[in-house]
């Protein structure tokens, strides 16, 4: 009898221990409801040295260019979702979290777009029109110039380049693949200026040191090509940088010099 009354009294403090867990969740999320939006907490993630948007201009999209502000409004007011949907509307903005803290604060957490390659249009004799263009992501997918941030990437031009779609057929995807490849190998990031596709695909690359056009071929098997070419540097150009204008490596195991 002693052993069931112990029992019945170990459930009746787990049952008491568990009213007290809900009703303090039950009070806390209550407080909370009925806290007003008190400081906005806007952090922005980014490469080193990007600034597509700062802090003013997320929290512009967050209030609707100041029509909708939440400074002093219930938080229970506040829809989460539709404030992250604002901000995404900006092609510049990769991904957007939005939550409230214990404080009262609106935290919004911000992940700008990262350019891989920025694509600028070339006028009908060739020459740049850098008013004009968009960048490109690791992924492939366009996104807009900044009007106030110029970000240093890889200048790419051409036909190819005006249809998104393009990138996402198997050629498109060696084209990505090899402008990947120019942004980590050291070697070739530092050396290649512009890379130029045609319609078909069919790539030049213009260097920085001694000004030459590389006629390239298609982008398919290009770490061989790059492999050759790199052979060629270090045994050739390296002693004289200026002596050709045209290198050619589209051809298997050849390479044509002009």
């Amino acid at each position: 009898m002693l052993r069931k009354f112990e029992y019945s009294w170990k459930f009746v403090k787990r049952s008491l221990w568990l009213i007290l867990l809900v009703a303090g969740i039950g009070m806390t999320e209550s407080r909370l409801n009925m806290q007003r939006c008190t400081n906005l907490v806007i952090s922005i993630e980014g490469d080193s040295g990007a600034y597509f948007l700062n802090q003013t201009d997320v929290q512009m999209l967050l209030t609707e260019n100041g029509g909708d502000p939440l400074m002093g409004s219930r938080l229970d007011e506040v829809n989460l979702n539709d404030l992250e949907n604002r901000v995404r509307k900006n092609k510049l903005i990769k991904k957007c979290q939005v939550f409230r803290d214990l404080k009262g604060n609106v935290v919004v957490d911000v992940e700008q777009e990262r350019p891989l390659a920025r694509w600028i249009n070339t006028s009908d004799n060739g020459n740049l029109q850098n008013t004009s263009g968009y960048y490109i992501n690791n992924e492939g997918v366009f996104f807009p110039l900044s009007e106030t941030f110029s970000a240093r990437a890889l200048i790419v031009s051409g036909s190819y380049f005006r249809n998104a779609e393009r990138l996402k057929t198997e050629k498109g995807k060696s084209l990505m693949d090899l402008i990947r490849f120019l942004n980590t190998d050291s070697f070739w990031k530092a050396q290649v200026a512009q890379l130029d596709a045609d319609k078909d695909g069919e790539i030049h690359l213009i260097t920085v040191f001694g000004d030459q056009t590389i006629e390239f071929g298609t982008a398919e098997d290009y770490e061989s090509k790059f492999d050759k070419l790199r052979l060629f540097y270090e045994k050739v150009l390296s002693q004289d940088w200026s002596r050709y204008s045209k290198i050619s490596i589209k051809f298997q195991d050849q390479i044509v010099c002009e």
